[in-house]
């Protein structure tokens, strides 16, 4: 998988909105990049002001130290932090100039939007989970996406060959050919590629079928973050629906939501919306979508996603909770140690399911928390300049502050 194409640029030409100095404007000015619009809906659902609570000043134990959360939200470049409790805004601050009418980049946040679309899908077509993606997509037949389980795939369970390493994007990787197709780096070579010319893959969907298994890899044994099973299940959407991506997030999440704001979903070089990490908006439609996850898929009078499927996706069975505990998150001597974590399914991270207590997470700190025993959402947007969240200290010290904050509420 490493020859794509005649070249492969240097990993110089990637810092560019990357860089320490342009990562902040540029994730919240995302459309920068090829980009489709998600029209909002015709109402919007209302989010009252509550009594505003003192969350600045909170406080909590973190490997022996008692930390402000204020200052935790400092240390890991917070743009944003709402808080909604009992379906009323307690505290909304925004940081660095950041706005309630400014959009965010999603990132990894949008697995778990994918992960809702699909549950619609499947509930209105009969998607059969223990079928492969490839008796949707026969475009992947030959590939490791035809030897496992749409379910394999929503659990990221698949093992396939591949790092997600935001770092070393070292030439002819399979993670670099794969961060290349989805746009994120300026490459006019992918741009003027001519697929009446030649079959080299120019988008992700045209490079999923070329994905193989890891060697020595099992599906099913072990939970491993790899952002390309999103992608396999966006295709699959749109191939079941038979409407495009954007339009079915847009009729059957977007505008159902009542959000106040259009959203805005990236696009990787051959113009699909990026599945795994492309959607932008609002922090207020942000939180909206939580308090669709917090209700079971129900928001106000509307029902959004059927219920059996958000709370299937709570529903850790024991092989979730044994392919958590073989991968890296749930280990504590390893950097990528996620506290808290339990297990994944569905493009959630879950943590305490006896509270009803989940992440969907993206990469530069974007969390939507959800608790359900607090009957709370907390939606952050955040740019620190480093990518990975489980490699920066002050994401984990943040995200202790956030599940200490809920448990206090």
């Amino acid at each position: 998988m490493s020859k794509y194409s005649r070249q492969t640029p240097s990993t110089a030409s990637f810092s560019g909105w990357r860089a320490p100095d342009n990562i902040r404007w540029a994730l919240r000015n995302f459309s920068i990049l090829p980009s489709v619009m998600i029209p909002r809906g015709e109402t919007i659902y209302q989010l009252p002001k509550g009594t505003t609570q003192d969350i600045d000043n909170f406080t909590y134990e973190h490997n022996g130290e008692r930390v402000r959360l204020g200052d935790a939200m400092a240390a890991d470049s917070l743009d944003g932090y709402l808080v909604v409790q009992n379906n009323e805004i307690i505290y909304e601050s925004y940081f660095d100039n950041f706005r309630p009418h400014d959009h965010h980049l999603w990132a990894s946040m949008t697995k778990s939007l994918i992960s809702t679309a699909y549950g619609i899908a499947a509930s209105e077509h009969g998607i059969d989970e223990t079928a492969s993606p490839a008796k949707y997509l026969p475009e992947l037949e030959g590939g490791v996406f035809a030897e496992v389980s749409l379910r394999d795939t929503l659990n990221m369970v698949t093992a396939l060959n591949y790092t997600e390493d935001y770092e070393d994007m070292s030439p002819g990787s399979v993670h670099l050919e794969y961060f290349r197709r989805l746009g994120f780096f300026a490459d006019f070579e992918l741009l003027a590629i001519d697929p009446m010319q030649t079959d080299t893959p120019r988008g992700v969907r045209d490079m999923l079928p070329k994905f193989t298994r890891a060697k020595g890899g099992v599906s099913g044994a072990e939970y491993e973050y790899q952002s390309p099973n999103v992608d396999v299940i966006g295709w699959l959407i749109e191939r079941v629906t038979g409407q495009p991506l954007k339009d079915y997030v847009r009729d059957k999440i977007w505008a159902p939501l009542g959000t106040e704001h259009d959203g805005v979903f990236t696009t990787d070089v051959a113009f699909a919306p990026i599945s795994t990490g492309g959607f932008n908006s609002t922090l207020r439609d942000a939180a909206r979508f939580g308090l669709m996850a917090l209700g079971n898929g129900k928001l106000g009078d509307t029902q959004i996603a059927p219920a059996d499927w958000m709370t299937d996706t709570y529903t850790l069975t024991p092989e979730d909770l044994a392919a958590g505990k073989a991968g890296i998150n749930t280990d504590p001597d390893h950097p990528k140690y996620m506290p808290g974590f339990t297990g994944y399914r569905s493009f959630w991270w879950n943590f305490d399911v006896a509270q009803g207590e989940r992440l969907a997470m993206g990469v530069h700190g974007q969390v939507i928390y959800v608790n359900q025993a607090k009957n709370l959402v907390i939606a952050t947007f955040a740019s620190p300049d480093q990518t990975a969240n489980m490699l920066r200290k002050s994401f984990k010290q943040m995200l202790v502050g956030t599940r200490a904050l809920a448990a206090s509420l």
